[in-house]
């Protein structure tokens, strides 16, 4: 199970107007632990910093866990609330990550044969807080069908209105793109060849361009035999940078995930971006960290 070390919010509009507008948090950190049958938990703890505290506010850690005497149910959630939402972005925030724990089997009846199992683990994997910018996400394991799944999310929430922020608002996603292709063609490790694998599926024989992410662009037209195109290629990061849930922020900079590319035998593809490689990308008037 993969767990990011991060999160953030705020106490009121009031307190919040007398920090720099650039002024952000990562607000929770987290580790991993086990309970005494020897289920996978995890611990939340709240920024120590007192600056981070003032950005983060009036948040609350909640643990849940299901309470089932067999050792092979296991039913654990750690995340964050906000103790008194002040805002239309945190109660949004409490509403999202409210209704994913609410997907949960704390009380209802589980029926299992003899051998099987269940496992169900939600954690908070950050929280990042801005003046504009709410930025959340979980990691959650599923276990135990064949195989078990990774379901992780991720919200971008503008404090000010509660709604959805844009990728495209934040940034040029032509040179978000240019980026993360060449961060997948260039990987290299000893025990494979995912960058090799990467550029034969997703080729690009040219930079990408802004009319590669207009809303015509996901469904180019495809030209010649069927197989690895630049149309494919287009489409995919069409898709990935546009959708806001992809996106995760944190005081460093930024992440996008684009999934498991070259199947389930492969590794999950993230484009990672420090705050010194997003500033040339930034939209006018956007500030990095957003």
């Amino acid at each position: 199970m993969r767990f990011r070390h991060v999160a953030c919010v705020l106490l009121s509009v009031g307190l919040f107007a007398m920090l720099p507008e650039a002024h952000a948090a990562d607000c929770v950190s987290e580790r991993v632990d086990y309970d005494k049958w020897g289920h996978e938990i995890a611990a939340l703890s709240l920024s120590a910093d007192a600056d981070a505290r003032l950005v983060c506010g009036s948040l609350g850690i909640r643990v849940r866990s299901r309470n089932d005497p067999r050792l092979n149910v296991n039913v654990f959630a750690t995340y964050l609330e906000f103790e008194d939402p002040q805002v239309p972005g945190e109660r949004r925030y409490n509403e999202w990550i409210g209704g994913v724990v609410a997907t949960m089997d704390f009380d209802r009846p589980i029926v299992l044969l003899e051998n099987d199992k269940v496992e169900d683990v939600l954690v908070l994997a950050s929280l990042y807080r801005s003046g504009r910018l709410i930025s959340a996400a979980y990691d959650r394991w599923l276990c135990c069908s064949t195989p078990g799944m990774s379901a992780g999310g991720s919200i971008n929430i503008d404090v000010a209105s509660g709604t959805l922020v844009s990728p495209r608002d934040l940034f040029d996603l032509s040179a978000v793109a240019n980026q993360c292709w060449q961060q997948f063609a260039t990987l290299s490790r000893p025990t494979d060849r995912q960058g090799d694998l990467f550029r034969q599926d997703y080729p690009m024989g040219r930079p990408f361009s802004d009319k590669d992410f207009e809303d015509d662009a996901a469904n180019p037209p495809v030209r010649g035999p069927f197989g690895p195109s630049v149309e494919r290629t287009v489409r995919l990061f069409h898709v990935t940078l546009k959708r806001s849930s992809n996106w995760t922020f944190t005081e460093r900079g930024a992440a996008i995930e684009f999934g498991m590319l070259l199947g389930y035998t492969g590794a999950g593809f993230d484009c990672v971006l420090d705050n010194a490689g997003l500033k040339p990308m930034a939209q006018p008037g956007v500030s990095v960290p957003p």
